[in-house]
């Protein structure tokens, strides 16, 4: 194992060992010596079997029985077989589907050929699936034709991370692909990072990854600890340099195959040429782009291994990932206002976590701000709903044009159209998922030299069935995508509608294309006929090849019925095609009927003689060779439909695109309409070369939540209004009691941003503001101990990562910044950060403390406000504080907060009270012992002694 060669996914056999075995479970051993780390569904008969380590996995996993025999041994028939290896998958295992690629009269055939000798059918892998790596295929147990399915809409992604450490500044570089395999869609990207690995992280929250590949021995030890920190509970995969783990020339040339793009780059996928070197004669990789194609090349290798490297790359759906966390260059004087076009609302991964902004792979179903305005109906629109939610846009156009839509949806105006529309996109299904499906069936490499094209299967009706269901429901799925431009257009027509819309649905010419592949496709054949046969018998007109075999057979059928007529014409008797045996299309004569020497005589029945001629012989050669290529073509027809409907792909995604941000601009007008609270439409002022953000009445959307699917309509919440900036200094200096409410006002106030920046309606009486370019949080008390992160470390590594990247556009919060060492550090680390902010960021910011000193030393600084949130105290005693009742008020007001009231807190939490007795005498102990300057004490002392007059008092004081 320690040697550098090392590759755990294999098993060494000891050949004594192997020779021992019967020849079927040599293959399996064979098999497994490669796959070691994978369960092997050993097909045998029709039934996949597994032996020895493997059954011990699978009778624990699913709970079935062992079978009889000396050695472990389980297994289940075919059509379960989707089922089981979908559980495997689901408690972590790799599954690798083994297929019988011959039946034994075709090994029969085999070895009276090659004179072998062998005892077993041939068998070949022609799946490994984990789950990074799963398809739903036609052999997996998923429906995605069901509109209904409760499959998971999320994607779900394999991730290649490659690394440059710089050993000297300690940063790196990476190179990252993902893909998540369902829709073949691909992201590679490269960034330079700096020495928190601030970009990594923002990528490890913003997607949900299931797999992760890194290049063995070659990642330092932080970026693993943050991987493992924060991926703990993902499989990671350790691939061996340049073998597994291609280099960026390496993966250059082999995705110049011609399985995948071919020599000419001119046909490649965008993406791809730009990483190109364009002064290189032959494809080669940019410097530049090394380490990203270096990570698409360990994902090639492990879709090749997987057997699914084709059906994802031929799809050709390659896209750039940018990281979003870069800093947004400003404009330096303050009379210039930002251009703001194109640019994103920057949200990093400590942001997504402390606002709760979408779910992480762990907790699907907590009420995160996606979960609250996530009303989509569609799976591919809750998809691009969390793309929006995590790179909400600042483009001024996109926002006026959401902003538009969604007036218009909520109006009355509109109540007919979104109804129709809304009920028609819930019987829309998984078309990204569909389109990825169907290209797959259709390739012809999967045909003719994929594993699969060789397999012997049993249940094969069901499975052709369910491929032809799953393309009528992608065709009438397109056909419901159709029927909501249609209304829309009515609409249109009417003058009713906004901008947005008549982009995404009013596009006549896009409606009428669809409407003409539909046709296309419809035409074609029979569905009724196809969904029962499980194949697809092309009409007349649709398919030129199987027209042209049809006609070529007829053809020869009319030849061979003509040299009939003239025979019979010729002897002046009647004769009729007959078979014998595997013999056909044999002239039966008459036994009285003279013939010539040219007539061989094949058999024979009473009265007559069935005899064959050179040229019968030559057109029935004609024919068989004609029916044969209908047959071929028969066979292949299902398939060839598939890849015609793959061909309109960019059609067909298009439509799918457009109709997602239909549904995401649905879900928003929905969340704005059905709120419990009163909705406002943002005002944004791009104008304005001075940031502020204005709040009035807001309260957080989340709140609205009482349990899943339940939007309470009766509870009463604390509005606040806020105002940073414009009348008000930016930065908002925050105190009040524990539990007040301070947090949540703060991230209320972000979670409104970034509600606005998607160009939705915000639960406020009224919101104005100017662009926010990223969001930082520094909130909460957690330690990352995968991540050898202590609490303090986290507190000051994300205060850090603020005042490098904040600029004046930005909105920062800051709570209890200093908790995590001793006071005094504590208070003057706060206080430094705070005085850093006010004086050279100039951002609105939350910043809230329990350290009142340092209210003081910010009582009259021009760019901080200082406010509280709102208590009253009852029976305030300065002796005793359990006899203390602090009602929160949880209303923002200005002004300092004279204590936190933390004595209350420890009360409310049910510790002891002689215990908060004693900790408040302890705090009183410490009030009075703090550190005092000698000569401050000095002067305390003689204040207090009536000997000393005013003016020898105020010499002291001068003398300080």
């Amino acid at each position: 194992m320690s040697d550098p060669e090392y590759d755990p996914k294999t098993l060494w056999v000891p050949p004594d060992f192997h020779q021992k075995q019967t020849p079927g479970h040599r293959q399996w051993w064979n098999i497994k010596s490669k796959h070691y780390d994978t369960i092997i569904l050993f097909k045998v008969g029709k039934f996949y079997e597994t032996y020895h380590m493997d059954a011990v996995e699978v009778v624990r996993a699913l709970n079935i029985a062992f079978m009889r025999g000396s050695y472990a041994h389980a297994g289940f028939p075919e059509h379960a077989a989707s089922k089981f290896a979908d559980q495997l998958m689901n408690h972590g295992y790799k599954v690798a589907r083994v297929e019988q690629t011959e039946t034994p009269q075709m090994l029969e055939e085999r070895n009276q050929k090659t004179q072998a000798k062998d005892k077993v059918v041939r068998r070949e892998v022609c799946r490994v699936t984990s789950n990074g790596t799963r398809t739903y295929g036609v052999l997996d147990g998923v429906d995605l034709g069901n509109a209904a399915s409760t499959l998971d809409p999320t994607s779900k992604n394999l991730l290649a991370i490659k690394e440059f450490h710089n050993v000297e500044t300690g940063k790196s570089s990476y190179g990252i692909c993902l893909i998540d395999t369902t829709t073949a869609h691909i992201r590679i990207g490269q960034f330079e990072d700096d020495d928190y690995r601030s970009q990594l992280r923002t990528l490890l929250a913003n997607v949900i990854v299931v797999q992760t590949l890194v290049e063995r021995s070659c990642i330092s030890s932080s970026t693993k600890s943050i991987i493992n920190g924060i991926l703990f509970s993902v499989p990671i995969e350790l691939l061996l340099p340049k073998k597994q783990f291609m280099t960026a020339d390496d993966v250059v040339r082999v995705i110049s195959n011609d399985d995948y793009y071919g020599s000419d780059v001119s046909g490649w996928p965008d993406v791809l040429k730009s990483m190109l070197d364009e002064s290189s004669v032959l494809p080669k990789a940019a410097s530049e782009w090394q380490l990203a194609l270096s990570a698409l090349g360990a994902v090639v290798w492990y879709l090749r291994d997987s057997l699914i490297d084709v059906d994802m790359l031929s799809m050709r759906n390659i896209t750039l990932y940018e990281s979003n966390s870069k800093k947004i260059e400003t404009k330096n004087s303050n009379d210039q206002k930002q251009d703001w076009s194109g640019k994103n609302l920057i949200l990093d991964g400590t942001a997504l976590e402390n606002l709760n902004i979408v779910p992480n792979g762990r907790d699907s179903h907590s009420t995160s701000l996606y979960y609250v305005i996530n009303k989509c109906s569609t799976p591919f629109g809750r998809r691009l709903l969390r793309s929006w939610l995590l790179q909400p846009t600042c483009d001024p156009k996109t926002i006026r044009l959401r902003q538009e839509a969604i007036k218009w949806m909520t109006s009355a105006d509109s109540t007919s159209f979104t109804t129709i529309a809304t009920s028609t996109l819930k019987k829309i299904p998984d078309l990204d998922r569909l389109l990825q499906k169907i290209h797959t069936i259709g390739l012809k490499y999967r045909s003719e030299k994929h594993p699969d094209s060789r397999a012997i299967f049993f249940d094969t009706l069901k499975t052709n069935q369910k491929k032809i269901g799953e393309l009528l429901a992608a065709i009438d799925g397109f056909k419901l995508c159709n029927t909501i431009r249609k209304e829309y257009i009515k609409v249109q027509n009417e003058g009713e509608g906004c901008e947005l819309l008549d982009e995404l649905l009013g596009n006549e010419q896009q409606m009428e294309e669809i409407d003409e592949n539909i046709y296309y496709f419809e035409r074609m054949f029979d569905r009724t006929t196809a969904l029962k046969d499980g194949k697809i018998v092309p009409n007349k007109g649709c398919d030129e090849e199987y027209d042209e075999a049809l006609s070529k057979v007829k053809e020869a059928m009319n030849e061979l019925n003509a040299y009939k007529d003239t025979i019979a014409k010729k002897y002046s008797c009647s004769i009729k095609f007959v078979d014998s045996g595997k013999v056909k299309y044999l002239l039966e004569m008459p036994e009285s009927t003279k013939v010539s020497s040219m007539f061989e005589l094949k058999s024979r029945r009473k009265g007559f003689i069935r005899y064959s001629t050179p040229d019968s012989e030559e057109l029935v050669a004609s024919l068989d060779a004609a029916e044969k290529e209908k047959a071929k073509l028969g066979d292949d027809a299902t398939r060839r439909v598939f890849e015609q409907f793959g061909h309109k792909n960019p059609i067909w995604l298009e439509t799918v695109k457009l109709i997602s941000s239909f549904d995401v601009l649905t879900s928003l007008a929905t969340f704005s309409k059905s709120s419990p609270f009163d909705m406002c439409m943002p005002e944004f002022d791009f104008e304005s070369a001075e940031p502020y953000l204005i709040v009035e009445k807001g309260v957080h959307p989340c709140l609205a939540i009482q349990s899943r699917n339940e939007v309470t309509q009766t509870s009463s919440f604390i509005a606040n209004s806020t105002t940073m900036g414009n009348t008000e200094a930016a930065v908002m200096l925050l105190t009040g009691p524990n539990m007040g409410g301070k947090s949540t006002l703060m991230r209320q106030t972000a979670v409104l941003a970034i509600l606005a920046h998607l160009g939705c309606m915000v639960p406020a009486d009224a919101m104005r503001l100017t662009p926010i370019d990223r969001i930082f949080t520094r909130i909460g008390a957690n330690d990352r101990i995968m991540c050898g992160e202590s609490t303090f470390f986290i507190e000051l590594k994300e205060t850090d990562i603020m005042l490098k990247n904040a600029t004046k556009h930005s909105l920062l919060l800051i709570d209890e910044l200093g908790r995590g060492t001793s006071t005094f550090d504590g208070t003057a680390i706060a206080s430094a950060v705070l005085q850093s902010i006010a004086d050279t960021i100039f951002c609105r910011t939350f910043f809230s403390t329990h350290y009142h000193s340092i209210c003081d030393s910010f009582t009259n600084h021009p760019h901080v406000r200082l406010a509280h949130m709102k208590c009253v105290v009852d029976k305030e005693n300065n002796e005793d504080p359990t006899m203390e009742d602090v009602t929160f008020l949880y209303e923002l007001e200005s002004g300092i907060c004279p204590k936190s009231y933390g004595f209350y807190a420890a009360k409310l939490a049910g510790i002891d009270q002689q215990v908060v007795r004693n900790a408040y005498a302890e705090s009183n102990k410490f009030a009075s012992n703090l550190i005092i300057d000698p000569k401050v004490r000095h002067l305390i002392e003689c204040a207090r002694n009536d000997s000393f007059d005013v003016d020898e008092l105020k010499a002291m004081v001068e003398a300080l």
